[in-house]
């Protein structure tokens, strides 16, 4: 592991013109550390066609395309695999297509742990027992409500009766964020700012697409997107409210749609919130080159809730998820397009993080 030190730059500018970002945006030119890792131990799991993955204390969840079990709960102490739940078909707690433990599934500890599941095909939410299943051997799920619209582009579990939902605009040239609530819906000054970022007709809408998550305690939402150059942090009552640019310059929107397809920049693949801080897998790639031949490394950039930048992770090998093992120190990265699963031994970079 090499380690560098850079000086932090961060300055503060007025947002520009649909960028769907806040006033307040800071530019981070350098991260205060830069992080290379090389050393890696690959892990043979026998879990069939894995397409992500989480980590909740010492268990691993695959979200996985095998119809006889969507999703697949191995221990990391013994890598055996504890049960597979989950199957596509037409009955009442099926799925017609798999739900990603990354960007569909919102997990959370009461009695249990517990994982509230999306539908986005039948327009639902699920709410599935994760310690109940693994320990009977059988599904333990049900409905919390069979009421909310299918297809929405983000379903973030805010509490056990209120959810921030992001579906398209009628003219499908917006992506409109919301409060539900008892069957309500309920927008605010912070989220219709965002709201405002708006294509033109017959545009690719997956250019205002986020991956959007929201922290348990602090109640921090955070929205990577995957097409722009910049993260939203904010609280649902609008007190905080901050864009971070990775670079020295805001993408703009109506540029963005002069270019072709594969020369439209494919920047955020995938987001981790910790406790005291979060992580973003930065690709930053042209769409054409990413598909064919992703000559671009990913890095792992990390920040506080306050858009403080913290630590980068680079990496000499392509991934497309990862995750912490906090209780051993470790980083599992997963590659769909390799099918490969690793893992790092990152204790030093914690202790930093920490």
């Amino acid at each position: 592991m090499i380690l560098v030190f850079a000086i932090l730059t961060v300055g503060c500018k007025e947002s520009i013109t649909n960028n769907m970002a806040f006033k307040q945006v800071d530019f981070v030119k350098k991260f205060p550390k830069s992080v290379t890792l090389k050393e890696r131990t690959f892990v043979d799991i026998d879990v069939i066609g894995i397409r992500n993955f989480a980590i909740h204390d010492s268990l691993l969840i695959f979200s996985t395309i095998d119809d006889d079990g969507l999703w697949s709960f191995v221990s990391l102490n013994d890598y055996s695999i504890l049960g597979n739940f989950l199957t596509i078909g037409e009955g009442p707690f099926q799925f017609l297509q798999p739900p990603s433990i990354a960007t569909k599934g919102t997990l959370h500890t009461y009695d249990s742990l517990y994982a509230y599941i999306y539908d986005s095909q039948r327009g639902r939410l699920l709410k599935m027992n994760i310690d109940k299943s693994i320990n009977d051997k059988a599904l333990s799920i049900s409905i919390v409500t069979d009421s909310i619209p299918p297809f929405l582009f983000n379903s973030v579990v805010i509490d056990s009766s209120q959810y921030l939902f992001k579906e398209a605009s009628p003219d499908l040239t917006q992506q409109l964020r919301y409060l539900y609530h008892r069957n309500e819906k309920k927008t605010s000054e912070v989220l219709n700012v965002l709201n405002s970022a708006k294509i033109e007709m017959n545009e690719d809408i997956n250019i205002l697409s986020t991956i959007t998550k929201a922290h348990n305690k602090n109640g921090k939402i955070v929205e990577m997107p995957i097409g722009l150059n910049h993260l939203n942090i904010y609280s649902l009552d609008g007190i905080f409210k901050k864009t971070v640019s990775v670079e020295s310059k805001l993408n703009d929107i109506n540029k963005i749609q002069q270019k072709s397809l594969g020369d439209r920049l494919y920047t955020f693949a995938d987001l981790r919130l910790f406790d005291n801080y979060f992580g973003t897998l930065h690709i930053n790639e042209k769409e054409s080159i990413y598909q064919t031949n992703r000559e671009k490394k990913p890095r792992i950039l990390f920040f506080d809730y306050d858009g403080k930048p913290l630590i980068e992770i680079n990496l000499e090998h392509h991934i497309t998820s990862f995750d912490f093992d906090l209780n051993r120190g470790e980083m599992y990265t997963f590659d769909v397009h390799s099918d490969e699963l690793y893992k790092y031994d990152i204790r030093q970079i914690l202790q930093e993080l920490r």
